[in-house]
């Protein structure tokens, strides 16, 4: 600990302004001068500490976004054997996944248990779920884009985290 006050007063003195500030004081020993040294002192290291933990911030969120990134590609994993052609719209897809924001639901999903009892559902109750739980619409809403009545938006609904819900207790 001491080591490291070391450290911040030598940088501190480095500075060629602080440095005759100090010895001003130590041949005047003005209280003026003391506290004025005691004021860029405290700026000083209120940088230090402020700098500090954007540093740390920065490390934690680039690893958390290094955590998803990994995820993300053993997720979806790119393969170019066989005959399936790969389309534009799955390039066009997959790079602005980087860009923006996602509007499918098992790009959302951190625990593995619950995305591959997402990716068992039907392309209808996944787009039910992303518009709920993503772009946060209503059943009304809901109901209106894909044509049909609220109580059937509803009931799907429910019946599709029940299931999710059963497949997530019973493994």
């Amino acid at each position: 600990m001491v080591t490291g006050n070391k450290k911040i007063i030598e940088e501190f003195l480095s500075y060629p302004d602080n440095q005759k500030m100090l010895e001003e004081y130590q041949y005047t020993n003005s209280q003026e001068i003391k506290n004025k040294l005691d004021r860029e002192f405290k700026r000083f290291y209120q940088n230090i500490r402020i700098l500090t933990y954007v540093l740390k911030v920065l490390h934690f969120e680039s690893k958390r976004f290094d955590q998803k990134e990994r995820l993300h590609r053993r997720r979806n994993i790119l393969s170019l054997d066989g005959d399936e052609k790969i389309s534009v719209i799955y390039h066009e897809r997959f790079f602005t996944d980087f860009i923006g924001f996602s509007d499918d639901i098992s790009d959302h999903i951190s625990s593995d248990k619950l995305f591959f009892s997402i990716r068992k559902l039907s392309e209808r109750q996944k787009k039910i779920l992303s518009l709920v739980f993503v772009k946060q619409m209503t059943d009304r809403e809901i109901a209106h884009y894909f044509g049909i009545s609220q109580q059937a938006v509803s009931k799907s609904r429910r019946n599709i985290i029940e299931n999710i819900r059963k497949e997530l207790t019973y493994d």
